[in-house]
């Protein structure tokens, strides 16, 4: 956790000052104050740059995908409900279309008229028919 704390303090302070560079040979006094770097440290740095570059790329895709997959997802649950509610309706529609149906054969206006004159035709020669038996038995008691 240090060493990323320095490199991370030193990566300030290239990034703010002017890079300066002279090859050195072992033994020789370097003609600035600053840090020395070998030339495997100096690859690290680069390494650890792309790396991060790299690692950040790929999880801001991965984020990405995550986000997109969670977003269809919601979109295959409401498209899902969508066709549930669909049927549902279509299943109600034809319920009542049927029931309609079936109502419409009981209450035919062509059948209604002929059983209205059905009944009156039947009401009235009941009526005749108890007028007259009641005439014929007052008839014969006397």
């Amino acid at each position: 956790m240090v060493q990323d704390d320095q490199m991370m303090w030193l990566m300030i302070a290239m990034a703010y000052s002017e890079p300066l560079m002279t090859p050195l040979s072992q033994g020789e006094a370097a003609p600035f104050a600053g840090r020395l770097f070998n030339d495997e440290a100096v690859a690290s740095i680069i390494t650890t740059k792309e790396f991060a570059e790299e690692q950040c790329t790929i999880t801001a895709a991965l984020d990405f995908s995550l986000q997109l997959a969670e977003k269809q997802h919601q979109i295959d649950y409401l498209e899902i409900e969508k066709a549930a509610l669909q049927s549902k309706y279509d299943a109600m529609v034809e319920i009542k279309d049927e029931e309609i149906k079936i109502l419409r054969r009981y209450t035919n206006s062509k059948r209604s008229t002929w059983v209205f004159f059905g009944g009156f035709v039947l009401g009235t020669s009941a009526s005749l028919f108890t007028y007259y038996a009641a005439n014929k038995i007052e008839v014969s008691v006397q």
